[in-house]
């Protein structure tokens, strides 16, 4: 039983990790063309997604993580639009780029941990 929540738990953190991974690469992008004229920046849809996977399993007991896909989406309302038709404000994916390496350490250190656990659980069995 314990061993399922972690191998679940991993599972999980593995999903948001390459999520992150992608999201990384978007923000990336954006900031590569933030004085391209008339580049529209992109986000990653990723943690909503998630956390309506994760409502779903507590109804029906079982994790389906094959639809829990990052989602790609260009930014087209919301943001300001400079003279030259760019959108993408550099301080703005700094302060993303950060937040989500940030939560992507986070997410390393609990598989660790959690590789961790199971090590010692192995090595107290011999």
């Amino acid at each position: 039983m314990i061993f399922d929540k972690m191998f679940t738990q991993n599972t999980v953190l593995e999903s948001a990790m390459q999520a992150s991974e992608f999201k990384n690469q978007v923000i990336l992008n954006n900031m590569a063309n933030s004085d391209t004229p008339n580049f529209r920046g992109s986000e990653i849809e990723f943690e909503g997604i998630l956390n309506n996977a994760i409502e779903s399993s507590k109804l029906n007991g079982k994790l389906d993580m094959s639809s829990v896909m990052p989602a790609l989406k260009k930014q087209h309302y919301g943001y300001n639009v400079r003279i030259d038709n760019n959108n993408v404000d550099i301080e703005s994916e700094m302060t993303k780029f950060y937040k989500n390496s940030a939560k992507y350490d986070i997410m390393v250190n609990s598989v660790l941990n959690n590789t961790n656990r199971l090590n010692s659980v192995l090595t107290a069995i011999k």
